[in-house]
């Protein structure tokens, strides 16, 4: 059965499988793999593979995902020990280059797919929007013919060269890139970010950087003009970089945004693959056209434009994928306004929405043991089972107390401490607000069940916006404070510990465990 090409969807089928240059593409293959090649190799020099994966006992997976697992193996290098996690680092910078060159193209970028998405789905407390991003784009490069031109694969096999790639590549590549600028925007269309938070408290915590301090920020008229600078930024950008006239103010404006994020905040790679990513809104052929006005070259060839009447099985196959992958790609940030609570609160639907600079939390979180059967209770000792870097994120996201409370009853089991309860005093600002409880604290989560739903343990966010943060530290909280909490929390400091419990604690100077999330890592990405 063929499809006529006569109606809507046949034109936009039919002008999604005309022929335009590769060159976009070429660059894009080019800039992916270098930037995350630097990616993987300067992770290894900080160490991160180990820390983050190998060394921590607890690794917070998404839900449906526990099987995933770091690797547990060790090679010795040049009589260097390498766990399993930086070997796969290792593996991913050679890959990357890979991809860069052209070399081997499909399976390369099939086995960094794979392997990036196994690392990402590993821990989510080390989620960011950028990795998310990478992660999709990996899964994407298998899909472009991008090795046909100015690649070692090319050369090798010249009958494989072509000048030419699908429409669908190149306006599949603009929707990926334009949706984190959009949705980034929609996501600030909300109260907290028009009156002026987390910025006005984000950036009162950053008053000793060396950009921030040359600048009043103190003064209301620039907090303003950050967040609503921002939010017309990720509106307009994406329609200045589709129009001719107005595409190089469009990037002028991308690579000027995206270079002050790099000195304001700690993101790594993404403004540099954000920046050589948006040149995909150029025309597709524009590296030849400037070197044609350079006079390196001759006049590019335009490919020829074809009237198609009908589409093969492939073609069709093609273009319908493109349109479910745009159309996940639109739903699944959308869910945050179905989805109950506030997700800059809960966390719930926060995760693959694009919500980013939205919130400044900080959070304190003590977790309690009581025994049911003597009444005793004590504090777990949460250092043997988190990084500092895990601990700042699990303290602001309630089912990731959930799930380290199941870890910790799994764990106290094992040492012949089948039933005992946890109990959990989660406290949290969001956005400059009084702390409020995040988690009613007389449940039990040991008992829990952990699933998709929106879990009823959840306290809602009740605390009023606050123009002026409020500022106490962390240790004094609990004086300033107003709690209505369980007996289990009350007579801890009465009571001995719990026997043969490693990890557990009954003090009365037992303090809050958290961090106060300033400078980059206050307004979370």
């Amino acid at each position: 059965m063929t499809q006529k090409s006569d109606s809507a969807i046949g034109r936009i089928s039919n002008r999604l499988i005309q022929n335009v240059p590769i060159d976009f593409l070429v660059v894009f293959r080019i800039a992916f793999g270098m930037v995350m090649c630097w990616w993987a190799i300067s992770s290894l020099r900080n160490g991160i593979p180990y820390h983050n994966y190998t060394a921590p006992p607890l690794h917070f997976t998404y839900y449906g995902f526990d099987w995933v697992k770091p690797l547990e193996l060790s090679l010795t290098i040049g009589g260097v020990a390498v766990d399993g996690m930086s070997l796969l680092y290792m593996v991913f910078a050679g890959l990357a280059i890979c991809i860069a060159l052209g070399l081997w193209y499909r399976l390369v970028t099939v086995l960094f797919a794979v392997g990036f998405t196994y690392w990402f789905m590993l821990d989510k407390a080390y989620y960011l929007n950028h990795y998310y991003l990478c992660m999709l784009l990996s899964l994407m490069m298998p899909f472009f013919p991008a090795e046909r031109a100015c690649s070692v694969g090319a050369w090798i096999h010249p009958d494989k060269r072509s000048d030419t790639t699908p429409a669908w590549c190149l306006w599949l590549l603009r929707f990926q890139i334009g949706v984190p600028y959009f949705f980034g925007g929609i996501a600030k269309l909300n109260f907290d970010w028009l009156r002026g938070q987390p910025m006005r408290t984000t950036l009162s915590y950053m008053t000793d950087h060396p950009w921030i301090s040359r600048f009043p920020f103190d003064q209301e008229y620039l907090v303003q003009l950050v967040c609503w600078g921002g939010l017309i930024f990720d509106l307009s950008i994406v329609p200045l970089l589709l129009f001719r006239k107005t595409r190089l103010l469009g990037f002028f404006l991308t690579c000027v945004f995206h270079i002050s994020n790099h000195h304001l905040w700690n993101i790594g790679i993404f403004p540099w693959l954000m920046i050589a990513a948006t040149t995909v809104f150029f025309d597709p052929g524009w590296p030849r056209q400037i070197l044609h006005r350079l006079r390196l070259i001759k006049t590019p060839k335009q490919p020829d434009s074809v009237r198609i009447s009908s589409f093969s099985w492939k073609q069709r196959f093609a273009v319908s994928s493109v349109c479910l992958w745009i159309a996940v790609q639109t739903l699944v940030p959308l869910r945050v306004f179905v989805s109950p609570g506030n997700p800059s609160w809960s966390e719930y639907a926060h995760h693959f929405s694009w919500h980013m600079l939205l919130r400044a939390k900080v959070s304190g979180v003590r977790v309690y043991a009581t025994d049911p059967e003597s009444g005793r209770s004590g504090v777990i000792d949460l250092r043997p089972y988190l990084t500092q870097r895990q601990l700042a994120v699990v303290g602001r996201d309630p089912r990731m107390i959930h799930q380290l409370c199941l870890f910790i009853s799994e764990d106290l089991a094992s040492k012949g401490h089948p039933n005992v309860e946890l109990r959990a005093l989660a406290l949290v600002a969001l956005n400059g607000r009084k702390p409020q409880p995040m988690i009613d604290p007389t449940v039990d989560l040991a008992k829990q069940p952990r699933n998709l739903r929106y879990p009823d343990w959840i306290v809602d966010l009740y605390e009023p916006y606050r123009h002026e943060a409020w500022h106490y530290p962390l240790e004094q909280w609990e004086s300033q404070l107003d709690l209505d909490l369980p007996p289990q929390m009350l007579v801890m400091s009465q009571t001995k510990p719990i026997p043969n419990s490693p990890g557990i604690m009954a003090s009365k100077e037992s303090t809050l465990v958290g961090e106060s999330t300033k400078s980059a890592q206050a307004a979370t990405h």
